[in-house]
């Protein structure tokens, strides 16, 4: 079975360790049979902060997905996971404002990489259950939103999510079923 593989990007506390097992939860479920199957994901997972990589292997529709997520510490190395990657999901901390510009930097410096310039991104905006976010127009128009996908070369989706809630997960699902499977012909 061919495989994806995708980066999962983002600051420290964002929430990628969180969507990782959510989406296990899910494509879990898919797997079971219909009468065993639940509608409720249930209470956030707890987590720790990752340190290094974590690697979580998803199958979804008969397709194999390789998430690596680099903790937030890592962000001064990202790039040189960026060659061995075919996707990448970058997450952004809506409730955390003093956070928000340093994102911006570390997402632009990511677009701008050579190794990235041909991989459809997603751009995910987390936490829009907490009361502390900035919503969509304030941060679009902080971080110059709609310039950045203007001028950028990958193809990029921007989801809103709450993972915590469990909002957004079944559209990251979609996103991997029509942006990573379909361009690396993962049958």
């Amino acid at each position: 079975m061919a495989e994806v593989q995708l980066l999962v990007l983002g600051s420290e506390g964002v929430g990628k360790t969180v969507m990782l097992k959510r989406l296990q939860t899910i494509t879990a479920q898919e797997n079971l049979a219909q009468a065993q199957q639940k509608e409720d994901l249930g209470e956030a997972p707890s987590t720790i902060p990752t340190i290094g990589v974590n690697l979580v292997t998803l199958t979804h529709n008969r397709k194999k997905y390789t998430f690596r997520e680099l903790g937030g510490a890592m962000g001064p190395v990202w790039n040189n996971y960026f060659k061995d990657a075919n996707c990448v999901v970058y997450l952004i901390d809506t409730a955390k404002r003093t956070q928000i510009a340093s994102s911006c930097i570390q997402l632009l410096e990511m677009l701008s990489s050579k190794e990235t310039q041909d991989m459809p991104i997603l751009l995910i905006f987390n936490k829009l259950d907490s009361p502390d976010c900035m919503n969509m127009s304030e941060i679009s128009a902080l971080i110059r939103l709609p310039d950045i996908i203007a001028n950028a070369r990958q193809d990029i989706t921007v989801l809103e999510c709450s993972f915590r809630q469990g909002t957004g997960l079944h559209e990251i699902l979609k996103w991997l079923q029509e942006k990573c499977s379909v361009l690396y012909g993962v049958k």
